[in-house]
């Protein structure tokens, strides 16, 4: 096991960084669409249907999602409030990476995926305001305020 998914499980979280993954592009997905098949999460994860189908089983497994057989994919409660962090920390340090730094736009989005799974809720907030007062001051650049999840005003 890798140390940044060590370290994922010891935060309480008892899914693997690529489950969390699935999860992260389920909640995505519901943002869009009402309802979330296996064929959307597979076609969007550029997986087989198989293998989406295996971690939408571990996700309800572990509460995230409820799922009869071959029917919609729902979060719940417990899966939508996971989601949101690691979503929250995926757009903070794409954020970070892209405008900050100048990390091309795939090349950030792709590396604040792999960082999202390890980041502390600590390090998270002081991205935040750095983000929000330590760049220049310029908060129109910051996006998402406080909680740096685009276009929800600070949910």
């Amino acid at each position: 096991m890798l140390e940044y998914e060590q370290a994922y499980f010891l935060r309480g979280f008892m899914l693997s960084p690529r489950t969390v993954d699935y999860l992260e592009t389920i909640y995505l997905l519901s943002l869009e669409n009402d309802t979330v098949g296996v064929t959307q999460v597979a076609a969007s994860r550029s997986v087989t249907i198989p293998t989406a189908r295996v971690a939408v089983a571990r996700l309800k497994d572990e509460g995230c999602v409820r799922q009869e057989r071959y029917g919609k994919i729902l979060l719940t409660d417990k899966g939508r409030e996971r989601a949101r962090t690691v979503y929250r920390s995926h757009t903070v340090l794409f954020r970070f990476l892209h405008e900050i730094l100048g990390v091309e736009t795939d090349r950030a989005d792709d590396e604040a995926c792999r960082l999202e799974h390890g980041l502390s809720q600590d390090t998270l907030a002081r991205l935040i305001r750095f983000l929000n007062d330590g760049a220049g001051g310029n908060r129109a650049k910051a996006g998402g305020a406080e909680t740096g999840d685009p276009g929800t005003g600070g949910e």
